[in-house]
Parts: C-alpha cells; sequence; structure tokens
C-alpha cells in the first residue's frame, strides 16, 4: 500500500491511496472463500460449488465487501502511521478499483485544531450572590396562581385583562394574507396585533382593526406594511384567580398552609439560584479562557452546530407556540444571523474543555456511565436498563460521556480559580 498527504489548508489535508493489484486480489480470494462454505447454487450442495462459479455469481457483492475492507484498512493504518490528529471522519472520493490495476482513492480530511492556552488554573472570577427576596416569592406565588386560574364566559362587554375567543383575518392592500379560528386575544396592552381595540366588544360582533405589520413579521412580503384585521368575536373569557388561602397551598402543591407553601418556594428560588451562580461562573471562566486560547474553530463543526442551533430554536418556537411551523420556518435567516456567534463560542469551548481534559487526565469510566443512567432513570421513572437501551440505540452515549466530562473540566477548572465574592 502506498499513500501521499498533501496539505490543503490550515484544518484539511488530503490523502491519495493506492493498493497494488496483489493485494487486492488476496483480498478477493479470501471473501470468496468466506461466500463459498455458506454459498449455495443450484446443482451443488451448500460450500461444494466451484470457486469460479463462487466467483462469476458474487462478483458484485464480494468487490463492494473488498472495497470497504481494503478503503477501512488503509486509512487505519496511514492514519496510524503518519499521526494525522483526524477530526470526524473522512470524505472519501475518486474511488477506482480494477482487479488488474490495483485499488485507488482520495480521502479529505478535516484535521483537530491544535489549541494553545496560556493558562486554566488559578483563574480570577467573580461569583455573583443572588438573594431570594419576599418580591421573588411572591412573584413566583403569583405564576403558581395564574396556572391555577379558571376561564368563565363572561356576558356583556370585553374589558382589560379579559380574553376574546375571535376568528382573525389579516388583510393587506385589500388581499387576504392569513386567516385564524379560534385564536384567543388578550384585551390589554397595544401590539401589532389587536388588542387593547377589543374593548367594549360582545360576543357576535365584528370589527376592523388597522395595525403596522413589524418589520421582522414572518410572512416578508407584508413586514411592515399597513394591515386590516378583522376581527369576529365569538366569546368573551374572564380569568379567575384563586384565593391565596390555606386551599390554595393544598391545591398547588398538597402544602397544609401559605406559610408552608411560601417557605418551599423560597427554598427552591434558592436552589434554582445556586444553580444560576454556578453557571454564570462557569460561564465567565470560559470567557476568559477563549480569550487567551488560539486556535480557529473548525468551519464544518461550526456550520453543523449551527444547523442544531437553528433547529432547536425553531422547534422551541413551535413547542412553546410562539410561531406556526410556516412563521418557524420563515424566520430561519434571522435565526442563524443571531446563533452564529454562539456557534462559534460553543465549539470553541468544546475543543477549550477537551484540551484541558487531555492535559489533565481527565476521563470518563463506565461507572459514571451507569451513576448518570441510574439518575436519568429516577427523574423520568423508568428502569434504567430501559433508559441505557434507549442510548445505545440511538448512539448517544458517547455524546453522554463527553457531556459528563466536560462537566467534570468545568469543576476542575472552578476548583483551582481564585474566586471573589461580590
Amino acid at each position: 500500500m502506498k499513500y501521499k498527504i498533501r496539505q490543503t489548508g490550515k484544518t484539511q489535508k488530503i490523502v491519495e491511496f493506492h493498493i497494488s493489484r496483489e493485494i487486492v486480489a488476496g483480498e478477493l480470494d479470501k471473501i470468496y472463500q468466506e461466500i463459498s462454505r455458506t454459498a449455495s447454487l443450484p446443482g451443488f450442495r451448500t460450500g461444494k460449488a466451484p470457486i469460479e462459479l463462487i466467483k462469476k455469481r458474487y462478483k458484485k457483492e464480494a468487490t463492494d465487501e473488498a472495497v470497504k475492507n481494503l478503503l477501512t484498512d488503509s486509512f487505519k493504518k496511514a492514519a496510524t502511521e503518519s499521526e494525522i490528529n483526524i477530526l470526524g471522519f473522512p470524505e472519501i472520493s475518486d474511488v477506482q478499483f480494477d482487479e488488474e490495476k490495483g485499488f485507488s482513492y482520495k480521502a479529505t480530511v478535516n484535521l483537530r485544531p491544535q489549541v494553545r492556552l496560556k493558562g486554566y488554573k488559578g483563574l480570577s472570577l467573580k461569583q455573583v450572590k443572588i438573594e431570594v427576596g419576599e418580591s421573588d416569592v411572591d412573584s413566583e406565588i403569583n405564576s403558581l396562581r395564574d396556572m391555577n386560574a379558571k376561564f368563565s364566559t363572561k356576558e356583556g362587554c370585553a374589558k382589560t385583562g379579559n380574553y376574546i375567543i375571535c376568528d382573525v383575518e389579516c388583510i393587506v392592500d385589500g388581499q387576504p394574507v392569513e386567516k385564524k379560528e379560534n385564536v384567543w386575544l388578550y384585551v390589554g396592552e397595544p401590539a401589532f396585533i389587536p388588542g387593547k381595540e377589543l374593548e367594549d366588544l360582545k360576543a357576535n360582533d365584528e370589527k376592523d382593526v388597522e395595525k403596522v405589520l413589524p418589520k421582522d413579521y414572518s410572512k416578508k412580503e407584508v413586514a411592515g406594511k399597513k394591515a386590516r384585521f378583522h376581527i369576529t368575536a365569538k366569546e368573551i373569557k374572564e380569568k379567575m384567580l384563586p384565593e391565596l388561602n390555606d386551599d390554595f397551598a393544598l391545591t398547588a402543591g398538597n402544602f397544609k398552609n401559605m406559610a408552608e407553601l411560601r417557605e418551599a418556594v423560597r427554598e427552591s428560588l434558592k436552589r434554582k439560584n445556586r444553580i444560576r451562580e454556578r453557571q454564570e461562573l462557569e460561564s465567565e471562566a470560559l470567557k476568559l479562557l477563549d480569550k487567551t486560547a488560539v486556535f480557529n474553530a473548525p468551519q464544518f463543526m461550526v456550520d453543523r452546530h449551527l444547523e442544531a442551533l437553528v433547529k432547536e430554536a425553531k422547534n422551541r418556537l413551535k413547542r412553546e407556540q410562539q410561531a406556526s411551523a410556516d412563521e418557524a420556518e420563515s424566520m430561519e435567516k434571522a435565526l442563524r444571523e443571531r446563533l452564529k456567534h454562539e456557534a462559534v463560542r460553543e465549539v470553541r469551548a468544546f475543543f477549550i474543555l477537551d484540551e484541558i481534559a487531555k492535559s489533565e487526565n481527565i476521563t470518563v469510566d463506565d461507572k459514571e456511565i451507569d451513576a448518570a443512567f441510574q439518575v436519568m432513570a429516577s427523574s423520568v421513572g423508568r428502569p434504567a436498563d430501559e433508559v441505557r437501551k434507549y442510548y445505545n440505540e440511538n448512539n448517544m452515549v458517547e455524546n453522554m460521556r463527553e457531556d459528563i466530562k466536560q462537566r467534570k473540566v468545568l469543576d476542575f477548572i472552578i476548583k483551582n480559580a481564585n474566586i471573589a465574592e461580590s
């Protein structure tokens, strides 16, 4: 086997391979022998067919298997011998297989960047303490109260704070743009959709409201234009908030009284604040490391990560009903622009943490994976074996291992940092 390596850029190389006809012939003979042991051809007992007939009948299958085996073995050998620090999988091209001339192909490989860190021990960090005040407890309880609200049909006119169930048609330049039925509109603060203007409407009333659509409106062809919303009111709904008493405490979480509920809410907020404090500390550490780390994030990884971030953002918009499927798709360009810097930052953070893990020999063993499955199983109420099976079937175990490793590296960085409280 011969191969030649060409550098095509700072983060990419092309490896050109040629495998002799003798090696190709030997690989094919081995494959044909394996096939002949189980092959069943008409007129011959299993495993007794002449090898020439086997070659004629199974030529394509044997060639495909030979290409796969030779490609895998040759690339692995070249990568080991040349010590190429490969990132991801190679892109294979120019494949030529000929029993007389041999086998040749090209492999384009992305190179793992060489990360140079100026220092990751003794970082100077500020720990901002987030306290829980009574107003925070009040806000959380009001949110619980809002979640337990009930809506009753109201006779008469809609007032501020009510909701109107209605059909809405948006018309621009005399042409209907979209129409939605049974939409809940809040009678409240002015917005680009009708709201405050609907005050005093009754069931079965109709009203036209003119609005200027925002410049980032999901339908780009009408963004920034004046629109007429035709509203057909069907029903007026009034929000009924529960009384803040011991009955509410029981309903909200099986607490004996409001004092017990408030204390539980306070402790929950404290736990959330500790998590936020830690996240902010980690974020500050990564920003400091990113400023001093010298390397370029591989563009193909940035592009791939950006795709994942945009996809998740669109799914979140649809999941939280902030946008329809069509609206979420139309927002892709804006999302991509907003998330591109985050994609670069997160890919750089991956390599920075990985470099520290190598330097400090931070790894994740199978016992830690088992423990993670146990924790996950408890949180979702399923057997650990079932969770493990799901992760194995979806090739997610290594992602979990990487997540745990990054967590351990961040623990190491924080443990060795100089932290001043503020």
